[in-house]
C-alpha cells in the first residue's frame, strides 16, 4: 500500500469514526431523560468519589487536575476542548526522563523534530516548526540557537494547530507553552503554607554534571496571601559527541499574590546563559554504504592551502569564492574539487561529528512577565498582562557559518472574561474579549562566507584542519564580512474575541476571531545580499478566525470538528523581516486547518485520550534565498492515558503524517554529487548547491518540478510507556518507568536519496523515595540502538546526525 493511499485510508477511517460517534451521540442524547433536582446531590458525591479515585491512581501526573485558561483563554479542561492538545506535568517530565523538547515525542503525538544542527531549541509539530510561548506569550525565535530549558516549568502544553486568538497571530502547525513554577499549589489547595524546596545533583555518562535548587516561600500579610518561588540550575558537562561540552546557568523567580477583595498580582523573571551547545551538521559525505555498513569515504584535497599558517582559510585563500559550473554553485573552484590524498574508506564512530576548536555558540536570554487580575463577584475577570523577552546570540560553525542575533520583544495584553447564563435557559456562554500590542526589534547578522561553504571538504576521520576551517567576521583581518545584516522592527496591534457556547452540556460551540494590524520596517546592510538594499516599510492587516464544535456523547466519547484560517508574519531566525518581502507586500502569509477527532474520558476518567485527523496548509520561509514555499500536511494522531491500577499506568502517543511542498520546492539547497550523476570522490572538495527546483532543468528529472514529500520527517512515530509505583510504606516508596519509541524510515529530499532505517529506542528509569531523600536512575537508549536523524535545513541531503548511544544519569534529591 502506498504512503498516500495509506494516509488517505487512515484519515477516512478516522473521519468515519467521528461521524459514527456523532450519530451515537445524537441517539444517546435523545434517549436521555431529564435529571431530577433530587439527584443532584448524589451525582455530586459520585463525582467527588471519581475524582478521588483518579487522583490516587495518577501518581505520574498524567492528567490535568483542573480546568485552566493558560492555553485557550477560557477555563475548560483539555478533554472538553475541540482542539488536539497535550498536557505534560513536571511529574511526567521527571518520570519519563524528558530533558529537552525533542524528548516530548514520548508523550505527545506529531512532535518528532528533525535535527536543527544538534541543538534542541524548537519543536516540530505536524511536520513543521512550532512556535514557543512562555506564560502564554510568544518568545523570540529559537531555531537551534540554544537548548530550550525545561526544568523550570511546572507544566508544558503542546497545542497542535494555530495558537488561540488571545495568544496573537501565528502559523498553523503547532505551539509549545511553558508555564513557570510558582508558590501556588493549585486553585483548590491555594499557596504553600511553609517554606519548602529541594536540591538536586545529577551525575551521568560522558561527564554529565547538573545541579538545581528550588524553594517556595509563603508570604502572607494582612488580607493578602501568596508567595515567591525560586528555581536555579547549572550545567557543566561533556556530551556523547566529541568536542561538544555544553554548559548553562538559569535562574527563575516568580511571585504571586491574592487579596480578599478579588485582586491577584504577580510576575516573574527568568535569566538564561549558555555556552558550548555547538551547532553541528553531524556526519558529512553521506552515502547509503555509510549508513548501512559504516564505510566512510576518506581523503582530503590539497588545492586550497592555508598559505599564511594562521590555522584557517582567509577570504583571499579560498580562490575568489564561488563558481557557476555549469548551472549550480560550486566552492571554491572546480579545479579544487577532487580528493587527492588518503582516498579510501574507514569506519566512523557515532561520537565523531563535525566540530572544530574554532566553533562556538554563546546565548543569553532574559524573560519577564507581569499579571494584574481583578476577579468580580459575578465570576468575571479583568486581566492586565505585560511580557518581555530578549535574545543575544553569537555563533560560528567552522564550515563557514557565523551568525549574530540581537532581538527583543515587548507585549501588552488586556482581556475581560465573563459568563452569561440566563435563568432557566438551556444555553450558557463564556466570553473573552481583549486586545494586545506586540513590539519586536531584531538585528540579524549572517554570513555564508561568500558561498564558501563545503561540508564534504573535511575528512571526519582526520578531524578539522586549516584547509577546511573558514574564517569569519568575528576574526579581524580574515577578510570576511556579514553577507546579511538585517535591521527590523515591527509592531502588531490586535483585537480578539472568543465565545464558548454550551447547549445543556450536550453540544459545545466555540468561535474565535482576531483582527491584526502590522507596521513593519526593515533595512538590509549586508555586503553580499541579493536583495533590496534600501529601507522598506509598510502597513498591512489581517483577519483570522476559527470555529470549533464538540458533542458531549455518552460513555465519555466527545467527537469534535475544527476549522481555522490564520495569518502571520513571515520572519527569519531572529524574528527579522526581509526588506524585499516588505517591498513586494508579501510579508504576511496565510494558512488553514481542518481537523476532526474524538476526545475520550471513560471509566470515570481512568482512561482518557484523543484521536484526531487533520489537513493543513502552511508556508515555510527559505532563510537563504528569502522565498516562501507552500506546504500541505495530512495526518492522524492518537493519544491515550490509562490509569490501570493505583500502582500501574500506561501512555500511548502515535501519529501517521505526510507533509509535502506544493508546486515543487524552491529553496536554496545543497546536493550530494550523486544527485547530479557525479563521482563523489571527484567533488567532495567543494560544495554543490542550487535552488531545489532548478534541478529539474539541470538533470532532466521532473521529480524536482512536482510536489516534494518532506521525507526528513518520519511517516510514523509511536511511543508506549508504562509506570509502576509501589504503595506507600513507612520508609517511603519506589517506582520505575519503561518506554519504547518507534520511528519509521526517513530520507533526504532529493531524488534517490540516502535512506535512514526505522528504529526502536527503549528508555528506562527507576527511583527510590525515602521521603526527604530520593535517588533516581535514568537510562536512555537502553540497547544502544544505532539510528540517524536528518537535518531540517538546506543540508538535509549532505549531512545527517547520528543518534546518541546509551546514556545514563543518576540524580540525588534532598527535600526540605
Amino acid at each position: 500500500m502506498s504512503k498516500s493511499h495509506y494516509l488517505g485510508t487512515t484519515s477516512r477511517l478516522a473521519l468515519l469514526a467521528v461521524v459514527a460517534s456523532l450519530l451515537v451521540t445524537a441517539g444517546g442524547a435523545k434517549a436521555q431523560e431529564v435529571v431530577e433536582d433530587e439527584a443532584v446531590e448524589a451525582e455530586t458525591s459520585t463525582e467527588v468519589r471519581e475524582m478521588t479515585v483518579v487522583s490516587e491512581r495518577d501518581r505520574a501526573g498524567l492528567l490535568e487536575q483542573q480546568p485552566s485558561d493558560l492555553l485557550f483563554g477560557l477555563k475548560k479542561p483539555l478533554l472538553e476542548t475541540p482542539r488536539s492538545a497535550t498536557f505534560v506535568s513536571d511529574e511526567t517530565l521527571a518520570a519519563y526522563g524528558i530533558e529537552t523538547v525533542d524528548d516530548l515525542t514520548a508523550v505527545s503525538p506529531g512532535t518528532f523534530t528533525a535535527s536543527y544542527y544538534g541543538v534542541s531549541g524548537a519543536l516540530n509539530v505536524r511536520g513543521l516548526l512550532a512556535e514557543t510561548y512562555f506564560h502564554g506569550f510568544k518568545r523570540i525565535e529559537n531555531r537551534g540557537t540554544y537548548q530550550t530549558p525545561i526544568g523550570a516549568a511546572s507544566r508544558v502544553d503542546i497545542l497542535r494547530g494555530p495558537p488561540t486568538a488571545n495568544f496573537g497571530p501565528g502559523k498553523v502547525g503547532g505551539m509549545l507553552n511553558f508555564e513557570p513554577k510558582t508558590a501556588k499549589i493549585s486553585e483548590e489547595a491555594g499557596y504553600m503554607t511553609e517554606v519548602s524546596g529541594e536540591v538536586n545533583a545529577t551525575l551521568g555518562s560522558y561527564d554529565k554534571k547538573n545541579g538545581s535548587f528550588e524553594v517556595g516561600i509563603p508570604l502572607n500579610f494582612g488580607d493578602t496571601a501568596g508567595g515567591v518561588f525560586v528555581y536555579a540550575e547549572i550545567e557543566d558537562s561533556k556530551s556523547f559527541y566529541r568536542g561538544i561540552e555544553p554548559e548553562h546557568q538559569l535562574i527563575q523567580t516568580t511571585a504571586q499574590f491574592e487579596t480578599l477583595n478579588g485582586w491577584r498580582y504577580g510576575g516573574g523573571v527568568m535569566y538564561y546563559n549558555s555556552d558550548g551547545y555547538l551547532q553541528t551538521p553531524g556526519w558529512n559525505r553521506v552515502t547509503q554504504d555509510l549508513i548501512d555498513n559504516g564505510n566512510y569515504t576518506t581523503g582530503t584535497n590539497s588545492g586550497v592551502p592555508d598559505l599564511n599558517g594562521n590555522g584557517y582559510l582567509d577570504l583571499s585563500e579560498i580562490g575568489g569564492g564561488l563558481s557557476y559550473y555549469p548551472a549550480w554553485w560550486v566552492f571554491p573552484t572546480p579545479g579544487t574539487a577532487e580528493l587527492d590524498t588518503g582516498v579510501g574508506t574507514a569506519p566512523l564512530s557515532r561520537r565523531t561529528v563535525y566540530t572544530s576548536p574554532y566553533d562556538f555558540n554563546a546565548t543569553t536570554t532574559l524573560t519577564l512577565y507581569g499579571d494584574l487580575i481583578k476577579s468580580f463577584g459575578d465570576g468575571s475577570e479583568l486581566k492586565f498582562q505585560l511580557f518581555y523577552d530578549s535574545l543575544d546570540n553569537e555563533r560560528f560553525v567552522s564550515y563557514g557559518f557565523p551568525a549574530a542575533y540581537d532581538a527583543y520583544t515587548i507585549e501588552g495584553r488586556v482581556s475581560y472574561n465573563f459568563a452569561v447564563k440566563p435563568p432557566e435557559s438551556p444555553v450558557g456562554a463564556d466570553f473573552n474579549f481583549g486586545f494586545s500590542n506586540r513590539y519586536y526589534n531584531a538585528t540579524k547578522k549572517e554570513s555564508f562566507n561568500y558561498a564558501g561553504i563545503a561540508l564534504d571538504r573535511r575528512d571526519l576521520t582526520q578531524g578539522a584542519t586549516p584547509t577546511d576551517i573558514l574564517g569569519s567576521p568575528f576574526i579581524p583581518g580574515s577578510g570576511y564580512t556579514w553577507d546579511y545584516d538585517t535591521k527590523s522592527k515591527w509592531n502588531n496591534l490586535g483585537f480578539f474575541g472568543m465565545a464558548d457556547f454550551d447547549f445543556e452540556n450536550l453540544v459545545k460551540l466555540t468561535t474565535t476571531g482576531r483582527y491584526d494590524m502590522y507596521w513593519v520596517d526593515s533595512v538590509e546592510r549586508g555586503s553580499l545580499c541579493y536583495c533590496v538594499p534600501d529601507r522598506q516599510h509598510d502597513m498591512d492587516d489581517s483577519f483570522t478566525y476559527s470555529v470549533m464544535l464538540m458533542v458531549m456523547g455518552p460513555y465519555g466519547i466527545r467527537p469534535y470538528a475544527t476549522y481555522a484560517e490564520t495569518a502571520a508574519l513571515e520572519f527569519g531566525q531572529a524574528g527579522d523581516l526581509a526588506p524585499e518581502r516588505i517591498g513586494r507586500g508579501s510579508y504576511v502569509s496565510e494558512g488553514d486547518l481542518l481537523e476532526a477527532g474524538i476526545k475520550l474520558e471513560a471509566f470515570d476518567g481512568i482512561l482518557t485520550g484523543s484521536l484526531a485527523a487533520y489537513r493543513q496548509h502552511r508556508t515555510v520561509l527559505d532563510n537563504v534565498g528569502g522565498g516562501v514555499d507552500e506546504t500541505r500536511g495530512e495526518g492522524v494522531e492518537l493519544e491515550l492515558r490509562y490509569l490501570a491500577t493505583p500502582n500501574l499506568s500506561f501512555t500511548f502517543a502515535g501519529n501517521v503524517q505526510k507533509t509535502v511542498f506544493l508546486d515543487s520546492y524552491d529553496a536554496f539547497y545543497y546536493f550530494r554529487p550523486e544527485s547530479l550523476g557525479l563521482n563523489p570522490v571527484d567533488w567532495y572538495g567543494v560544495g554543490i548547491a542550487s535552488p531545489f527546483s532548478s534541478l529539474a532543468g539541470i538533470t532532466g528529472n521532473n521529480y524536482y518540478a512536482g510536489e516534494i514529500e518532506d521525507r526528513r520527517i518520519p511517516e510514523k512515530v509511536l511511543s508506549l510507556y508504562g509506570t509502576y509505583t509501589t504503595d506507600q510504606y513507612a520508609w517511603g516508596h519506589a517506582g520505575t518507568t519503561w518506554g519504547v519509541r518507534y520511528v519509521s524510515e526517513t530520507a533526504g529530499l532529493a531524488a534517490n536519496p540516502v535512506k535512514y532505517p526505522d528504529y526502536f529506542l527503549v528508555q528506562a528509569s527507576a527511583y527510590v523515595d525515602f521521603q526527604s531523600w530520593k535517588l533516581a536512575l535514568n537510562v536512555d537508549n537502553v540497547f544502544d540502538e544505532e539510528y540517524f536523524t536528518p537535518l531540517q535545513d538546506l543540508y538535509g541531503d549532505v549531512a545527517v546526525l547520528p543518534g546518541k548511544g546509551r546514556e545514563w544519569r543518576l540524580t540525588a534529591t534532598y527535600r526540605f
